[in-house]
C-alpha cells in the first residue's frame, strides 16, 4: 500500500535525481551525469512491478468552492523553447543519450521511503567512491569561523592587508551504537572531522543551523493538513494521470496519483487497484474532527468536496447592500434608492455573467472540467501536521551553506518543498563548479556563498510570497475580493502565455524570478 508521505517532484527535479547534474558540471571534473549502465534512482522505482513506485501526471486541474473559476495545466503548456537545463543530451553531445527524460509530464508523485532507499542504494553501489557514509550518529558540536570576525577582516583589506581565508569548519559526532572501545572515563568516543564547506541539509529543525545560531523568521498558518492514502474508482478512467486540487475557504484539498501501473503488465491491469494520496489543509479543529470520523463518514466528507464541481459566480456586492441598504436610503437620499439599486443589480448581473461565460468558454475547448474519480476506501492511517512557513535570514556563513528545509519550509499547497531544496542543490553545485574552474577555494571566500545566498533567497522568497498570497486570497470572504480572485483565475486559464509560464515554473523549467542556467 502506498505511503501518504510523498513528494510532488517537477521534471527538473526528477532529472536531477536520476541523471545527475547538467552536462556542464561534468566537464570540469566536478561530478555530473552518470556515465555507467546502472539505472538511476527514479528509473529503478519506475521498473518495479506490478506497480511503479512513481506516479507521473501530465495534467493539473484546480478549481474553487465558491465560484466557477478553474485552472487546467497539461504537458502541452510546456513550450519547446523553454529554458531547460536538464534537457537530455543527444549522442552528438558525447554523452549516452539513453538517459530518461521527463519533458512529457508536469511532474510525478514519489513516496518518501522508496525514494530515500533508492538514493541510498545508488550511493552505496559506488556512485561516488569519494563519499564516506557515517550513519547512526549524533552531532555533538560544531565550530565554524565567526561571521563578525570575517567581516571585520574583510574590511581590513582596504588598508592593504591581505585577507587570510577563514579556518575550516569542524564537526564532532558520536555514534549511537559505538564499538566496545571507549575513552578512559567509560564514555563512548567522539570523532571530529573538518571541512572546507559544511552543507546543512538536516531538515526544518536543523541541528547545524541551531548550533551555529543562524536566525530564522517564520510563522504558522493556523492550519493543519490531514493526509492519507485512498483507493479510487477506475470506472470513469481513474486518475487519468491528473493531479486535482480544490480550494475551499479553510484551505485546499488535493487528490494526487500515487504508484502507477507498470507498462509491462497491461494484460492484468484490470485486476489491480488504483491509489491516490489526499492532502487536506484545514483548520486545526476541523482536522481533529476529520481524524475522529469513521471511515464511512470520512469517505463521505472527502467525496463531498471532490465530487462538487465549480459553482456559479456569487454576487460581487454584500447581500445586505442590494437587499436592504440601497432600497432603504434615508431622508433626502430616498429618491435615489430605486435607481442605485437597479444600477447595482445590473452591474452585479453583468459581472457574474462575464465570469460564468469565461469559465464555460474554456470548457467548450479542448480542456473540459472533469470530476475526479470517486474515492472508495481509505487504506492507511490518517496523519496530520501543522502548516507553517520559515526562512533563514541568511543561507550562508563562513564555510557554511544551508539547503532544503534547513534553509526554508513552505506550505504544501503548491508541492514545491523538495523542488525548492533540489534547486538549492543545483545552484550550490553550479557556484562550486565555477569556483573550481577559477582555481579558487569555494568556502575560502564569501563571494561564491553570497552569490548562492542572493540567488536562492530571491527565488525562494518569490515562491513563499506567492504561496502566502494564495493562502490569503482563498481565505477571504469579502464578496468583491472573491469575485476578483475568481475572475483572475479564469483570466489566467484563458491567457495562454501566462498559463504556460506558470506551468513552466511549476515544471522547474523556469525560475519564479531567475532564469535557469
Amino acid at each position: 500500500v502506498p505511503n501518504a508521505r510523498a513528494y510532488a517532484l517537477s521534471p527538473a527535479s526528477l532529472e536531477l535525481i536520476n541523471n545527475g547534474l547538467p552536462q556542464s558540471f561534468a566537464d570540469g571534473g566536478g561530478g555530473g551525469r552518470r556515465r555507467d549502465s546502472r539505472p538511476g534512482p527514479v528509473e529503478s522505482l519506475s521498473s518495479l512491478s506490478p506497480y511503479a513506485r512513481i506516479a507521473p501526471y501530465s495534467a493539473m486541474q484546480i478549481w474553487e468552492s465558491d465560484g466557477p473559476a478553474t485552472l487546467h495545466f497539461d504537458a502541452a503548456d510546456l513550450s519547446t523553447d523553454a529554458i531547460d537545463p536538464y534537457k537530455t543530451p543527444s549522442l552528438d553531445d558525447g554523452v549516452d543519450g539513453s538517459e530518461t527524460s521527463y519533458g512529457d509530464m508536469l511532474g510525478a508523485v514519489v513516496e518518501d521511503g522508496p525514494l530515500v532507499s533508492a538514493l541510498w542504494d545508488n550511493i552505496q553501489a559506488g556512485e561516488a567512491g569519494d563519499i564516506d557514509l557515517i550513519t547512526n550518529a549524533a552531532v555533538k558540536s560544531i565550530v565554524a569561523p565567526s561571521t563578525a570576525l570575517h567581516q571585520s577582516a574583510t574590511k581590513s583589506t582596504s588598508t592593504g592587508t591581505a585577507l587570510a581565508p577563514p579556518s575550516p569548519a569542524s564537526l564532532t559526532y558520536q555514534l549511537h551504537n559505538p564499538t566496545p572501545d571507549a575513552s578512559a572515563d567509560g564514555h563512548p568516543q567522539t570523532t571530529t572531522v573538518t571541512a572546507d564547506l559544511l552543507v546543512a541539509a538536516d531538515g526544518g529543525n536543523s541541528t547545524v543551523r541551531r548550533m551555529l545560531g543562524m536566525p530564522v523568521t517564520g510563522s504558522g498558518y493556523g492550519r493543519r493538513a490531514v493526509t492519507c492514502t485512498v483507493k479510487v474508482d477506475r470506472g470513469r478512467g481513474g486518475m487519468r494521470k491528473t493531479a486535482y486540487q480544490r480550494f475551499m475557504r479553510n484551505g485546499p484539498m488535493a487528490l494526487l496519483p500515487v504508484w502507477s501501473l507498470n507498462e509491462n503488465i497491461k494484460d492484468s491491469e484490470d485486476e489491480l487497484e488504483e491509489y491516490a494520496n489526499i492532502v487536506w489543509s484545514t483548520t486545526p479543529s476541523h482536522a481533529t474532527h476529520l481524524q475522529s470520523l469513521s471511515e464511512k463518514e470520512f469517505l463521505a466528507a472527502m467525496n463531498d468536496v471532490m465530487q462538487s464541481g465549480p459553482a456559479s459566480t456569487q454576487s460581487i456586492f454584500p447581500q445586505g447592500l442590494t437587499d436592504n441598504i440601497l432600497p432603504n436610503l434615508p431622508g433626502p437620499l430616498a429618491p435615489l434608492s430605486a435607481p442605485l439599486t437597479g444600477i447595482a443589480k445590473g452591474i452585479d448581473h453583468l459581472a457574474r455573467g462575464a465570469n460564468d461565460g469565461l469559465t464555460m468558454s474554456r470548457w467548450s475547448e479542448s480542456k473540459p472540467f472533469q470530476l475526479p474519480p470517486l474515492i472508495t476506501s481509505v487504506v492507511g492511517p490518517r496523519l496530520a501536521f501543522d502548516l507553517s512557513t520559515s526562512q533563514a535570514q541568511s543561507y550562508v556563513a563562513p564555510r557554511i551553506a544551508l539547503v532544503g528545509d534547513a534553509a526554508h519550509t513552505v506550505h504544501p499547497m503548491a508541492g514545491q518543498g523538495l523542488n525548492l531544496g533540489l534547486g538549492d542543490v543545483e545552484c550550490l553545485a553550479r557556484h562550486y563548479q565555477t569556483a573550481q574552474e577559477s582555481g579558487m577555494d569555494f568556502g575560502g571566500t564569501m563571494h561564491f556563498l553570497n552569490q548562492y545566498n542572493t540567488e536562492r533567497r530571491a527565488e525562494v522568497s518569490a515562491v513563499l510570497g506567492g504561496i502566502h498570497a494564495l493562502h490569503e486570497i482563498f481565505s477571504t470572504r469579502i464578496e468583491p475580493a472573491v469575485y476578483v480572485r475568481s475572475l483572475g483565475m479564469n483570466l489566467v486559464n484563458a491567457l495562454g502565455p501566462v498559463r504556460r509560464h506558470l506551468a513552466e515554473v511549476a515544471a522547474g523549467r523556469r525560475g519564479a524570478v531567475t532564469s535557469k542556467r
